[in-house]
C-alpha cells in the first residue's frame, strides 16, 4: 500500500476522494466500526479496507492516524512497534503539540519516520488540497511523495510538535475571537447600537494586516496596561447592566491587571510605544 489511513471517517474519505484523482494509487484503511455506508464509499474509491489494524498497516509507506486526538496516543502506543525502516507514521489529528511529542519519543525501529500533520482548513470542499503544515522527521518523507500528487503541504523546519501548536495557537484567536465579538454584540443589540458598534469597530480594523494589528497593539497594550484595565472595569459594569455574562472582559480585565504589575515603560525604554510586535513579545516572554 502507498497509504493508509486509521479512520476511515469524513476526512480521510474526502483525502481519499481527492487522492483518487492523481492517478494510481494503492489505498487502504482501517476503522473498528465500518458501516454500509463506510464500504460503500470504499469500494466506490477502491480503497481497501482490512480486517485488522496489523494488517493495514504491513508494508504500508505512509500510515496516517486520522481518528481523534484523544485516541492519538493510545494507536500510535499500538502501531510504531510493528512499523519497519522505510516506513512513516504521520498523526493527522488535531492534538495538542504536547500529544505529537509524546509520539515522537515513543520506540520505534530505526528508519521509522513520524510527521506531525496539522491540517489547516477543512477537509470536504478541498479534499486532498486542504492545506497541511508539517514536522518532525517524516515530514519531507510524505512532502516529497504527495506533493506532486497536488497535497499543500508545507514542511517546517522543527521538531514533531511544531505544526500542531500552530493550529493549537491559531484557534486561540480564531476561536477567542468570535467570544469577543458575541459578548459585546449582545449588549450592542440590547443597547440598541449594534450596526454603530459595528462601523466603529470597523473604523479602527478595517484594511489592516495582522502584522500592523500587533505592532499597534502589542508594546501599547503592555505600556498602558494600568489605565486600560481601569476602563475594563466600566466595560464590566456595562456589559452586566445590559443583562450580558462578562466572563470575556473580566479575564481582559485579570490579564491587564497582571500587565499593570510590571513597569513596562521604564523596561521598554522611552519609545517603547514605537516597538514592533516581535521585540515586544521578546521582552514580555523573558519577563514572564
Amino acid at each position: 500500500m502507498d497509504i493508509v489511513f486509521i479512520g476511515f471517517g469524513e476526512a480521510a474519505y474526502h483525502l481519499c476522494t481527492g487522492l483518487r484523482t492523481t492517478g494510481d494509487l494503492k489505498i487502504g484503511a482501517f476503522d473498528a466500526h465500518v458501516s454500509p455506508v463506510m464500504q460503500q464509499r470504499a469500494d466506490q474509491l477502491h480503497v481497501t479496507l482490512f480486517d485488522s489494524l496489523k494488517n493495514a498497516c504491513r508494508g504500508a509507506r505512509f500510515v496516517v492516524c486520522l481518528t481523534s486526538a484523544s485516541s492519538a496516543l493510545g494507536i500510535a502506543q499500538n502501531v510504531l512497534p510493528w512499523l519497519v525502516a522505510g516506513q512513516t507514521y504521520v498523526d493527522m489529528n488535531s492534538a495538542a503539540p504536547t500529544v505529537k511529542q509524546a509520539i515522537e519519543q515513543l520506540p520505534r525501529a530505526a528508519g521509522v519516520g513520524f510527521c506531525d500533520s496539522a491540517v489547516m482548513g477543512t477537509v470536504p470542499g478541498n479534499n486532498h488540497r486542504v492545506p497541511m503544515l508539517l514536522a518532525g522527521d517524516g515530514a519531507a518523507a510524505f512532502a516529497e511523495a504527495f506533493t506532486p500528487r497536488g497535497m499543500q503541504l508545507t514542511v517546517l523546519d522543527a521538531e514533531a510538535g511544531a505544526a500542531s501548536a500552530i493550529k493549537m495557537l491559531k484557534s486561540v484567536v480564531m476561536k477567542g475571537l468570535p467570544q469577543l465579538l458575541l459578548e459585546a454584540f449582545q449588549a450592542g443589540e440590547k443597547f440598541g447600537v449594534l450596526d454603530t458598534l459595528v462601523a466603529s469597530l470597523g473604523d479602527s480594523l478595517n484594511g489592516k494586516t495582522i502584522e500592523q494589528l500587533a505592532n499597534t497593539f502589542t508594546a501599547r497594550t503592555l505600556i498602558h496596561a494600568k489605565r486600560r484595565s481601569a476602563e475594563m472595569d466600566d466595560a464590566v459594569a456595562t456589559l452586566e447592566a445590559a443583562g450580558v455574562d462578562p466572563i470575556m472582559t473580566r479575564a481582559t480585565h485579570a490579564q491587564l491587571e497582571n500587565l499593570a504589575a510590571t513597569d513596562w515603560a521604564s523596561l521598554l525604554g522611552p519609545n517603547g510605544s514605537d516597538l514592533d510586535f516581535r521585540t515586544a513579545i521578546a521582552h514580555l516572554t523573558a519577563h514572564a
